[in-house]
């Protein structure tokens, strides 16, 4: 996987750049100055390997996980959202045209969402703790009422306001029974804890599957309960992060840059029903 976003290549291009920088800036006739020393060349890569080329995360301003969760909220709040997330790319391009400039094809077991996930919450997750059968029913016994994307403090139950947390992740504290997909988002099952770092092969192998089951590109909260440790704003920045630059899972709504960057171009929002609807 490190291989397949182009890990190994990273450290090589900024030496790279660095020494540009260095010579071009070095005053004619310097010590040192002459032609340029020949571009090392890349190793080769296996044939059918995809090289996913992402500048270094610092260099590239790559959105984490993080920043695509703040990313999400700002847009479903009306707001623009900032940085990597609210850019657009050179070289737009889709997902079959980034892959056949890298000399690649789509892989042979991709298929394609319609960006929605049409699934509950994972039948086990919700017959241990107790949560309702469907969105509406779960809203309604949680209390029902208007759904309120602004959250105050008066939102956020007093034991939960000590925690340290974001507002948001506060109150999703809280959501469980009455908005999984809130809930979910944020946090993990109640007796799991969140896992951090590279996705293993079993979670990618999750992942996958619950997308062809149930579809992906929405209440990433709900999709998150099918993968252990996972949160929804995990899984939201591995699909555009991952997925989507390996043509695993085409999806309209997204094109390719010339970094191998996935750039959303799509609609948000539609289908956001009391209980149902959150950060997508």
């Amino acid at each position: 996987m490190l291989a397949t976003i182009g890990v190994r290549n990273a450290m090589e291009d900024l030496r790279r750049c660095q020494a540009a920088s260095e010579a071009a800036a070095r005053p004619i006739g310097a010590a040192g100055s002459g032609p340029a020393a020949p571009r090392p060349a890349r190793p080769k890569r296996p044939r059918g390997e995809v090289e996913h080329i992402r500048r270094s995360g610092r260099l590239a301003g790559a959105v984490t996980a993080q920043a695509i969760a703040d990313a999400e909220e700002n847009d479903d709040a009306g707001e623009k959202p900032s940085g990597a997330a609210a850019g657009r790319g050179v070289g737009i391009m889709t997902q079959e045209e980034y892959l056949a400039s890298k000399g690649q094809p789509l892989p042979p077991d991709c298929f394609r969402s319609e960006g929605r996930f049409t699934g509950w919450v994972a039948p086990e997750v919700a017959a241990k703790f107790g949560v309702a059968a469907t969105a509406a029913e779960a809203w309604e016994k949680g209390g029902g009422g208007k759904f309120q994307r602004k959250i105050t403090k008066a939102d956020i139950p007093a034991h939960l306001r000590s925690k340290g947390w974001s507002d948001a992740r506060a109150f999703a504290a809280g959501q469980l029974q009455k908005n999984p997909n809130a809930y979910f988002y944020r946090h993990t099952a109640p007796d799991q804890s969140q896992a951090t770092g590279e996705w293993t092969a079993e979670e990618h192998g999750l992942f996958v599957a619950t997308a062809r089951k149930y579809g992906v590109g929405d209440k990433w909260g709900l999709f998150a309960s099918y993968i252990p440790n996972r949160v929804g704003y995990q899984c939201s920045a591995y699909y555009v992060q991952v997925i989507i630059p390996s043509g695993l899972i085409l999806d309209d709504r997204y094109r390719m840059d010339a970094w191998g960057d996935a750039v959303f171009v799509g609609a948000r929002g539609g289908g956001r029903g009391g209980g149902g609807g959150d950060e997508e």
